[in-house]
């Protein structure tokens, strides 16, 4: 694929017809692409609908959740979808059998509880035999999270929050691998790079910011959006990176230059998510009025 030629042709179509309705009744709040395009994951009123993007039947609902799930996301392999909610709980779910396998944070009881069953005070996982799940917290509790991303290998969860930080987590244990300052408001999308050495970052301060995952360090900002920035995406081989949000314009940027290399105005409504095809020869973008577009 030519930086220059993913935008020359489009397809359009619909999001399944179960979550188009769910859309309409104003129940969803976040979805994502499996890495392999072969699901969709929706989050919404306390429920996660999971679909298979062929067919368009919802083959899984996961729920217990007591405040919307504003954040969803899978891992690189499938095998887990993580979720976030302003009830202030981070979860992980096994996809296959669509039960929760792990809370990787939760509320300040939960801490507690955990904390107090430590010598030193530092929280240990425990086994909530009522759910059957693993239970694991840390000192930081996740905030109110708004944007999830696996790294690629699958062994660290970043959660972006409406404290304007991002932090990162171990997937094994749920344990806090640390936080920093990252936009002025809400961090509403997140994206690793396919080496996981970058971590691109979209607020609500309209900004795109590109950091060093290893150093945390700011590598470099990227202007260009007028409006809240809800969904970041790298190409395959990690050359581009698009993004978009509610100004209703998808941005197409060089990763090694910081260029705008082109912009593509969707006119009708805000743009939900932007994924790239397994084969990185494809980029599908969702749009908040159930409208897919698909650009080859």
């Amino acid at each position: 694929m030519e930086k220059t030629d993913l935008f020359q042709n489009c397809i359009e179509s619909e999001l399944p017809p179960g979550l188009k309705l769910r859309l309409d009744k104003g129940e969803v709040t976040d979805i994502t692409f499996s890495p392999d395009g072969t699901r969709l994951a929706a989050g919404g009123n306390g429920r996660i609908w999971i679909y298979d993007t062929d067919s368009g039947a919802q083959f899984a609902m996961l729920s217990g959740y007591t405040e919307r799930v504003r954040a969803v996301a899978f891992a690189p392999d499938n095998s887990l979808l993580a979720s976030g909610s302003e009830d202030n709980t981070l979860r992980l779910w096994d996809t296959a059998t669509a039960r929760e396998t792990l809370t990787l944070a939760g509320d300040s009881n939960l801490v507690q509880a955990l904390a107090s069953s430590s010598p030193d005070g530092v929280p240990l996982p425990g086994w909530d035999p009522r759910t059957e799940r693993l239970l694991a917290s840390a000192t930081e509790a996740p905030g109110r999270i708004r944007s999830l991303a696996f790294s690629p290998e699958g062994t660290t969860l970043a959660s972006g929050s409406a404290d304007g930080k991002i932090r990162f987590w171990e997937v094994e244990t749920g344990r806090s691998l640390s936080s920093f300052s990252a936009h002025d408001g809400l961090v509403l999308a997140l994206a690793f790079s396919p080496h996981g050495k970058v971590l691109a970052s979209g607020g609500s301060d309209t900004l795109v910011r590109l950091w060093d995952v290893d150093s945390e360090r700011l590598l470099s900002i990227l202007r260009g959006h007028t409006d809240s920035v809800d969904t970041v995406a790298f190409s395959r081989d990690g050359e581009l990176l698009v993004s978009g949000g509610r100004d209703r314009h998808i941005q197409l940027w060089d990763v090694s230059t910081d260029d705008l290399l082109s912009t593509l105005s969707i006119h009708r409504v805000p743009i939900w998510e932007l994924a790239f095809s397994a084969d990185g020869h494809k980029l599908v973008c969702a749009n908040r009025d159930g409208t897919l577009h698909l650009w080859n």
